[in-house]
């Protein structure tokens, strides 16, 4: 559990995209390795956006924020290609936000956060629902083979 604390810490947008990318499970050493290599950068990167989104002009600085949604999207349609849990929680994530820029008295929060409160609750409702048992980790050899262990164990629930 503190392992998991801790590398809930440092996942990024970027160290998720290459965690999910490998087939094999990961050792938690491999996403603290691409923390400590990411980490950096992207504290750096942050600091000089910071500088220069002050010097440029709004509308630039407004354009560019486009890009975020992009690599947002990027990181996100491929498991969700491959995965309809995952696919589910994006879909239910959209029309969350949705409902919470609208609903009265959460929609006075800021959009940070209700992002963060939306994160919270979804990410919490998926894992009630859809664990995944550290055994089946230690078990499969690939991804596959735990998404495979994943739906027979859904099968048997349902029999």
């Amino acid at each position: 559990m503190p392992k998991r604390l801790l590398l809930g810490y440092f996942v990024t947008d970027e160290i998720f995209g290459i965690s999910v990318s490998k087939k094999e499970p990961l050792n938690p050493f491999y996403n603290f390795g691409a923390a400590t290599i990411a980490s950096p950068g992207w504290i750096l990167g942050t600091v000089l956006g910071a500088a220069i989104g002050n010097i440029l002009p709004g509308s630039l600085s407004s354009a560019l924020s486009v890009a975020l949604y992009g690599m947002f999207l990027a990181v996100v349609i491929p498991p969700s290609k491959k995965d309809k849990t995952i696919a589910a929680v994006v879909v239910i994530s959209m029309i969350g936000s949705l409902g919470f820029s609208t609903m009265p008295f959460i929609k006075d929060f800021a959009a940070s956060t209700r992002i963060i409160i939306l994160t919270i609750v979804i990410a919490s409702i998926a894992a009630i629902v859809r664990p995944v048992d550290d055994r089946q980790l230690d078990e499969a050899e690939t991804h596959e083979e735990l998404g495979q262990k994943l739906a027979e164990d859904e099968e048997e629930v349902q029999r």
